[in-house]
């Protein structure tokens, strides 16, 4: 096999296997990593072409200047007997890489498996900001020619140990080349999927980067929200059942978002938490934005914004919070958490946890944590108030306790027997 300039190439070993084709490495070139399409492929002919055209326009900024690769750009194109097979591109680290969602997601976070990077458990909340303002940075870089991302979805972007990011399988994206010619992404996961472009067939119709800024945003909410979707969870108080994330994208409802039907998570951190600009780049993106795409934040917008963000610990010290929050979101989580823990074994103790399980937990309102030392809190009043028949019993055993004792004294002044001395 043969790189295009005629440098020889031995792919080993494999790295991954994908629907389109198989990715190995380079013995000749540490630095790259290949992608050789399977030979049945659908539209093999036109794919090759796709990164044929993508190979003369590379994006400026796909590796940085100090070698880190934002973009697994195409690069080269790989013959075998002179005909095309696949390309070659620059290879990332992926043995110290995680996922997005591995780090958006507190679980994945913190209790990585055995066999995945372990320096995900010690991330904060500083980390996630400075993820999200990565991304929109590996965002920016693709917008710099004509592409869209298209599939912008959690398994395509990847997150080193220094919170730098990369997008990788990047000859999936749609990209017009210089004659005009528009190669489309005919895929995309739903819960990621523009509003737009709901019910649309996506193999037919090119998109514009306006949808890549709403999922940019989805992932950004997700990143600073502990996870949580701003159209999948969180409380419906409208009628009927909650409907499915693209319905409450097109209507602009979203966890928290302005006149919305779907209130904030009582496990999730409220939208006020987050600096005032923050939150207006959500409400463009995804209230304004339902009804105008072009009101949506750019790239450059998000990251600006995000790096201007000031941390400061919570009072109790455990946790990071924007500078300007009245309160930590985190404490309060915690706190709700726990009461939910207590209602669960108190159900189980008195025999109820059958008729708690039906009505479900009961939403406990949770107090703004004050910013004070931790010295001046005071412990939660665990007292039970005694029931009305207690207190009557107790009232009847005065009494009668008292007649007693009065009876007593009257018997012995009588007697002359009086035990109070002899006076």
């Amino acid at each position: 096999m043969l790189l295009s300039s005629g440098a020889p190439l031995t792919l080993h070993p494999v790295l991954a296997k994908a629907g389109e084709g198989t990715v190995y490495g380079v013995l000749e070139r540490p630095d790259l990593a290949a992608k050789v399409f399977h030979p049945d492929l659908k539209d093999l002919q036109s794919k090759l072409d796709k990164v044929a055209a993508m190979i003369t326009s590379p994006p400026p900024g796909a590796v940085q200047p100090n070698g880190f690769v934002v973009l697994t750009w195409p690069s080269g194109l790989i013959f075998d007997g002179g005909r095309a097979i696949g390309f070659v591109m620059p290879r990332i680290a992926t043995e110290t890489a995680v996922e997005i969602h591995t780090m958006s997601n507190p679980s994945n976070r913190e209790e990585p498996l055995p066999t995945a990077p372990q320096w995900t458990r010690h991330a904060t909340w500083e980390h996630l900001v400075n993820t999200a303002a990565n991304l929109c940075l590996a965002v920016q870089v693709v917008h710099r020619v004509d592409a869209v991302i298209g599939d912008f979805q959690e398994r395509n972007i990847l997150v080193s140990d220094a919170t730098q990011v990369t997008l990788v399988d990047c000859d999936s994206m749609q990209f017009t080349d210089t004659s005009g010619r528009r190669f489309l992404c005919g895929v995309g996961r739903p819960e990621f999927t523009a509003p737009e472009l709901a019910g649309v067939d996506l193999r037919n119709l090119a998109r514009d980067r306006e949808s890549d800024l709403f999922a940019l945003a989805v992932h950004i909410h997700q990143l600073l929200m502990a996870g949580n979707h701003p159209f999948m969870r969180g409380t419906w108080v409208g009628d009927g059942e909650q409907p499915d994330a693209l319905t409450l994208a097109r209507s602009g409802s979203w966890a928290g978002g302005p006149s919305s039907r779907l209130h904030t998570h009582p496990l999730a951190p409220p939208l006020s938490f987050l600096p005032t600009e923050i939150q207006h780049l959500f409400v463009r993106a995804f209230t304004d934005g339902a009804r105008d795409p072009a009101a949506r934040p750019s790239a450059q917008e998000w990251r600006e914004h995000l790096l201007r963000i000031q941390l400061t610990r919570c009072p109790s010290g455990r946790h990071q919070v924007p500078a300007t929050s009245p309160y930590c979101p985190w404490c309060a989580i915690d706190r709700e958490r726990r009461t939910r823990r207590l209602t669960q074994a108190s159900a189980r103790s008195t025999g109820s946890l059958a008729a708690h399980s039906q009505t479900g937990p009961q939403r406990v309102p949770v107090e703004p944590a004050r910013r004070v030392s931790a010295a001046s809190r005071k412990p939660a009043d665990a007292g039970l108030g005694a029931s009305p028949k207690v207190i009557i019993a107790g009232l009847i055993t005065v009494v009668v306790i008292v007649i007693g004792l009065a009876t007593f004294i009257v018997w012995a002044l009588l007697s002359g027997a009086s035990t109070f001395g002899t006076g």
